[in-house]
C-alpha cells in the first residue's frame, strides 16, 4: 500500500470547517482581524462552544465570564484561537476505532506542543509556530486509523502513538508511517510548508530541507516527552536520558525547571478535545 492508495481508499478526503480554512490562509499574515474570525467561529457551534469553554477556563478566565465569541477571541488571542480551531477541526474530521485512545492521543499531542513552544522560546525560534507544529505532528496517525483500520487495530495493540517505534512498525506494515501521511495531509489541506516539513522530518530533522529549526524542535520535544513518560515526570533521570547530540546546546536545567507548569497549563486544550 502507498500513501496515494491510502488517500484513495477513503470515501472522501477529511475536510475541515471554513473557519479553519480561513485561519490557515492567515498563518503568514502579520496582522489578523479577530472580529471577522469570531464571526466565522460563530457559524460553527461545536467550535464556538469549545472556544467559550477555553476562554472561561482557569487558565484564561478574567474578572468576568466571556459570554460572546468576540470577547472570547479577544481574551485568547489569535495564536491560541488558531491552534484550538485547527485541533478541533482535526478532531471532527476523523473517526478512530475502539482500540485507539483518542484522549491519550490529544494529551500527548498537546504535551509535545507545550514542550515545542518552550524549546522554541529558549532558542529564539517562533514559539507559536512551534506549538502548532507540535499539535499537528501526529495527525497522520488519525488518517491511518481511518484509512487502514485493520492494520491500525493490530499496531494499536503493540505500540503507543506518536513514537519513532510506531513510525517504524507502520512503515514495515504499510510502507509508510504517520510522519509521511501527516505531511501529505497537511499539504492537501494547504498548511504552510514549515508545518509540513516539521511533520515530515520529525524523526530525521537533519534531513529536512532549508531551515530545519521546527523539525528539530519537534524531534527534541518528542524525545523529552518520551523521557517524561519513562520516568514519571520531569525528574533528574528524565533529564539525564535526553542529554545527547539531539539536544546539544539546549539548557536542560532551565527547560526542566519550567516543564511542570508548561505541561499543566496545556492540559486544558487536550481536555476540550478528548
Amino acid at each position: 500500500m502507498g500513501i496515494d492508495q491510502l488517500f484513495a481508499d477513503l470515501s472522501s478526503l477529511p475536510s475541515i470547517p471554513k473557519v479553519a480554512q480561513d485561519l490557515i490562509k492567515q498563518f503568514d499574515s502579520p496582522s489578523s482581524d479577530l472580529g471577522s474570525i469570531a464571526g466565522n467561529i460563530e457559524k460553527d457551534p461545536v467550535i464556538a462552544a469549545k472556544i467559550l469553554r477555553l476562554a472561561n477556563s482557569a487558565r484564561f478566565r478574567g474578572a468576568r465570564e466571556s459570554s460572546s465569541i468576540e470577547d472570547a477571541a479577544m481574551r485568547l488571542g489569535f495564536n491560541t484561537l488558531r491552534t484550538l480551531v485547527l485541533a478541533s477541526a482535526v478532531t471532527g474530521a476523523f473517526k478512530a476505532g475502539p482500540s485507539f485512545d483518542l484522549k491519550g492521543f490529544w494529551l500527548k499531542s498537546f504535551q509535545v506542543a507545550g514542550i515545542c513552544r518552550l524549546l522554541a522560546k529558549k532558542s529564539g525560534a517562533d514559539g507559536e509556530i512551534a506549538f502548532t507544529c507540535g499539535v499537528m505532528h501526529d495527525i497522520g496517525e488519525l488518517l491511518i486509523q481511518t484509512g487502514a483500520p485493520a492494520v491500525a487495530e493490530r499496531i494499536n495493540s503493540v505500540t503507543k502513538t506518536g513514537t519513532t517505534g510506531r513510525a517504524a512498525i507502520e512503515t514495515l506494515q504499510l510502507g509508510f508511517g504517520y510522519p509521511e501521511v501527516g505531511a501529505e495531509l497537511a499539504r492537501r489541506w494547504g498548511l504552510p510548508a514549515v508545518i509540513q516539513n516539521a511533520i515530515a522530518y520529525q524523526a530525521r530533522p537533519m534531513q529536512a530541507p532549508g531551515d530545519a529549526t521546527q523539525p528539530r524542535i519537534v524531534a527534541q520535544a518528542l524525545t523529552i516527552s518520551a523521557a517524561l513518560e519513562n520516568h514519571g515526570g520531569a525528574t533528574a533521570q528524565a533529564k539525564q536520558e535526553v542529554d545527547g547530540p539531539l539536544l546539544e546546546g539546549v539548557d536542560l536545567d532551565a527547560v526542566f525547571a519550567e516543564l511542570p507548569k508548561v505541561l499543566e497549563d496545556d492540559k486544558a486544550f487536550a481536555e476540550l478535545l478528548s
